[in-house]
């Protein structure tokens, strides 16, 4: 991948990912990336692209998947996977990539909820996406949602990190005291 094509996607990742109405969505876009960077430093473009584009849909309330459509939370996840892996094809499409590239940063995408054993990329991504999750995500999501909601979704996002990155999230530390405390119930 040319790093220009490189450099003008990401900017449109960004540029599209800044009218989310959730605010949390832009910074976690890059500190997915960044994670990425750190538990894989030789990172290829098309790994790092997917890292910033993985919950695109979100920037899209007409097309986002909903929550409340879905009776089981993992089903829900895995839509809104598929769902952000459909429109970051339908933007790569715009770009003069290879087709190898074009399907790599689809199946990041699609896939980065689930991970796999056997795909360390997709390993990283899904450890990054966690780890940003609890970096960033997880004060704005206390404070939009019930304690049993917010446990639920400590425990949902603690069990599917690797060990290795586990030990990183049980090092964070929160502003708010209660959050402390829910983080330590739920992971101890």
């Amino acid at each position: 991948m040319h790093i220009q094509i490189f450099s003008e996607l990401e900017q449109e990742i960004l540029r599209i990912i800044a009218r989310s109405p959730i605010p949390e969505d832009y910074p976690h876009a890059k500190n997915v990336k960044e994670w990425v960077l750190r538990l894989k430093p030789d990172a290829d473009l098309a790994l790092q692209i997917a890292a910033l584009a993985h919950d695109i849909e979100r920037a899209d309330p007409q097309r986002k998947i909903k929550r409340s459509e879905y009776k089981d939370y993992h089903a829900f996840k895995k839509a809104h996977a598929i769902n952000s892996g459909r429109l970051i094809s339908e933007i790569l499409n715009k770009y003069p990539l290879s087709e190898n590239a074009k399907k790599k940063i689809t199946h990041l995408v699609e896939q980065h909820e689930l991970g796999a054993d056997n795909d360390k990329d997709l390993s990283v991504l899904k450890d990054a996406d966690s780890i940003s999750f609890f970096e960033v995500n997880l004060p704005f999501y206390f404070e939009r949602n019930s304690e049993e909601d917010t446990i639920f979704r400590i425990r949902w996002g603690y069990k599917r990190l690797s060990e290795p990155a586990k030990n990183i999230v049980k090092k964070f530390k929160y502003q708010d005291e209660k959050l402390n405390q829910l983080l330590e119930k739920c992971i101890y």
